[in-house]
């Protein structure tokens, strides 16, 4: 079973007045409003449906628009299994995404303006009531806001909107649906409001463990990131014990090429918007392994003297 329905979207401004548009601007947002499509089909019906997002240009004068297509198939033994609710179908997710109509995601977004949520209220299992102040709050579909919070929804967002109307000449976008009597119109003084917000970094875990490290280069700045090898393994550690430090600095310890401390090791996993990050700090240096090894002297065991030389 699939469900196909289409929309457009259009840059307007002076610097499209010849109905053409920067291909190196246009292919992102191309991409992001296919990501969009299928991380908010994702998002609110996990795998009980799958989106395909068609595009071809249309042109009118001063301005860029391109019209996509988006088929959902919905896989209807996956919906009997997994969900009593039904899929919600590509129009909703148009409505809910706020590519149509006056409310979702968009709507939300140029009412927020950029401000904090207070507090959310449950109002049932399908509404919310969000609190902007004391006196504006909004009430919502849970799923809106299942995709406010989204990462990717908003990167896609920011991609389609917020770059475009970034540059000079692009005034708007609108988003248009066949059977809306009025366009979706963002403003070039919007912009702001559609801007991906900076996460801040999580941390997963951490762990302390005893490591042996190889020395590849010390530092003597503020931060005391020293380089070490761990195996194949290279990377920067903070090196946090002061005692050690300060015979460092007296010049109690010298260090050659290759020596191994042994450590207390500190590894932090962080997750980022680029990935997962791992810090590591030497919390304590509890051995110093000259790089120079001595040969053992072939020693023989006391069993073998008494053989040799018996009473």
């Amino acid at each position: 079973m699939s469900d196909t329905i289409s929309f457009q979207v259009i840059y307007d401004g002076p610097v499209l007045e010849n109905n053409e548009m920067d291909v190196r601007e246009l292919a992102p947002a191309l991409v992001a409003v296919a990501d969009l499509l299928e991380e908010a089909n994702l998002l609110i019906n996990g795998g009980g449906s799958k989106v395909d997002v068609n595009v071809r240009g249309s042109f009118k004068s001063g301005s860029f628009a391109i019209d996509f297509n988006i088929i959902q198939s919905i896989y209807q033994d996956i919906m009997r299994l997994f969900t009593s609710a039904g899929i919600t179908s590509s129009v909703n997710l148009l409505s809910l995404l706020g590519i149509t109509g006056i409310g979702g995601l968009i709507g939300l977004l140029k009412r927020l303006k950029n401000r904090k949520i207070q507090k959310i209220e449950d109002i049932d299992n399908n509404r919310v009531c969000i609190h902007i102040s004391q006196e504006e709050t909004i009430e919502m579909d849970s799923r809106v806001l299942d995709l406010y919070k989204s990462q990717r929804v908003r990167n896609a967002l920011d991609s389609i909107i917020t770059k475009p109307l970034n540059r000079a000449g692009i005034n708007e976008v609108r988003l248009t649906s066949p059977g809306e009597k009025e366009p979706v119109i963002i403003k070039k003084e919007e912009t702001e409001y559609f801007e991906l917000p900076l996460l801040g970094d999580e941390l997963l875990g951490e762990n302390v463990t005893e490591a042996f490290l190889q020395l590849v280069s010390i530092s003597f700045k503020e931060d005391n990131k020293w380089r070490f090898s761990r195996g194949e393994s290279v990377f920067y550690a903070l090196v946090a014990d002061e005692n050690f430090l300060a015979g460092v600095n007296r010049n109690e310890i010298n260090f050659s090429k290759d020596d191994v401390l042994k450590v207390r090791l500190l590894a932090k996993d962080i997750l980022t918007d680029k990935g997962i990050r791992t810090e590591y700090t030497v919390l304590e240096v509890l051995e110093h392994r000259r790089a120079a090894r001595q040969l053992r002297l072939p020693m023989a065991r006391s069993e073998d003297n008494d053989k040799k030389n018996p009473a």
